[in-house]
């Protein structure tokens, strides 16, 4: 579907709602809708916008907006930098089956159990090569506690005494022996972090740093990294939410809107085709089913819905806009390819053009409104006081 890749940027923000939704529509002959056009012609393109914007909304003031977020996500401290650290030596741990030795408590083990009251095996208290980690609580107390201290591949008879307030009423209070083999003990193996063992995994590691204190530099530089930009992303949203609220909309653009209620309709529909066996196998039978499992209960409920996402998404839009060319902001035919580079990158094509060739110059709209974007998160936030 041509429009599908607007997904990769809309889902997000259209299923984001910052505000209530108006019912009023424009009955504006400008059309504001995304173009096929050379990425050269995008800046005077969202300008033209902006002026048409102008006419339908108008923003409360945005200098020195106050913004409270909480600023603890900026502190990288050595146990958060050895936490990261652990989590990537886990992605390369090895499990072993250890068929020899004593169970402890939180060992991961594999076992045989019957049980059986007065000798006799009772239902539900059999079961061959499950897997159980000893002081879960997924057993009941004198088992899960009996497990401790078994030798592997031995047989034994562990007494235990079912709880009165048991949910199996049958089973409540009652005497019964589990007898138990331990069939293995599962064993993670993390590797020990070593300048030998960087040297060796950097490539499947994703990382840069040749020995043990580069890599814990790295870590560092990266979370700090990440956690501004989440810092950032925070008071961002606060900041276009108190925008939005202080909007006044007398229209929308009528076309832009009408486009971008399609797009999500379809790209909901398409979603609903492409995985329908899956929902199918879940009980959900047919599209109205999926509808109804997304808290719609007709066709109808859907397009009022999608209208309103699509006004939603519409505000944010037209407040970014209108910021941009207030603030004289600039996107170059530049930034939209290397930023359209990355993309390629990531969704897998060779270039930015293969994504051109595939989904049209319309892509340059949705690559130059997402460095629009991010100028005005960079702008506001500059402009924003912290309190």
């Amino acid at each position: 579907m041509k429009k599908r890749f607007f997904s990769a940027i809309l889902a997000t923000i259209l299923l984001t709602s910052f505000a209530g939704c108006s019912n009023n529509n424009a009955s504006n002959g400008d059309d504001t809708s995304n173009k096929a056009m050379a990425a050269s012609e995008y800046n005077n393109y969202f300008k033209a916008n902006a002026a048409v914007y102008k006419n339908l909304v108008t923003l409360p003031s945005y200098e020195g907006l106050e913004v409270s977020v909480d600023k603890s996500i900026l502190d990288v401290t050595d146990e958060k930098v050895d936490e990261h650290i652990n989590k990537i030596l886990s992605s390369f741990a090895t499990t072993e089956q250890v068929t020899e030795g004593v169970t402890e408590s939180g060992d991961s083990i594999n076992l045989d159990f019957c049980g059986k009251l007065d000798g006799v095996a009772f239902a539900g208290g059999t079961a061959t090569s499950t897997n159980y980690t000893i002081g879960s609580g997924g057993y009941i107390q004198d088992l899960d506690q009996g497990l401790i201290g078994l030798t592997v591949g031995q047989e034994y008879d562990i007494p235990c005494t079912f709880p009165e307030g048991y949910k199996n009423e049958e089973m409540a209070g009652k005497d019964v022996i589990f007898t138990v083999t331990v069939n293995y003990i599962s064993k993670t193996n993390t590797p020990a972090l070593t300048d030998e063992w960087i040297s060796s995994n950097r490539e499947a590691a994703g990382i840069k740093s040749n020995n043990v204190t580069e890599l814990k530099q790295e870590t560092k530089d990266y979370l700090t990294e990440s956690n501004q930009l989440e810092y950032d992303n925070k008071k961002y949203t606060e900041l276009m939410k108190k925008i939005v609220d202080g909007m006044t909309i007398t229209n929308y653009p009528e076309k832009e809107l009408n486009s971008l209620i399609e797009v999500y309709k379809n790209n909901v529909k398409s979603e609903y085709e492409t995985y329908k066996d899956y929902y199918a196998s879940n009980g959900i039978s047919d599209f109205n089913a999926y509808l109804a499992n997304m808290g719609l209960s007709s066709e109808d409920e859907f397009s009022d819905y999608a209208k309103e996402v699509s006004q939603d998404y519409l505000k944010n839009k037209m407040a970014v806009t209108i910021i941009a060319a207030d603030n004289n902001i600039e996107v170059t035919e530049a930034e939209i390819k290397e930023l359209g580079e990355e993309w390629a990158t990531y969704y897998g094509y060779d270039n930015y053009q293969g994504i051109l060739d595939e989904y049209g110059d319309e892509m340059n709209c949705e690559v130059g409104f997402e460095i629009l974007y991010q100028k005005v998160q960079k702008l506001l936030i500059e402009k924003s006081v912290e309190v």
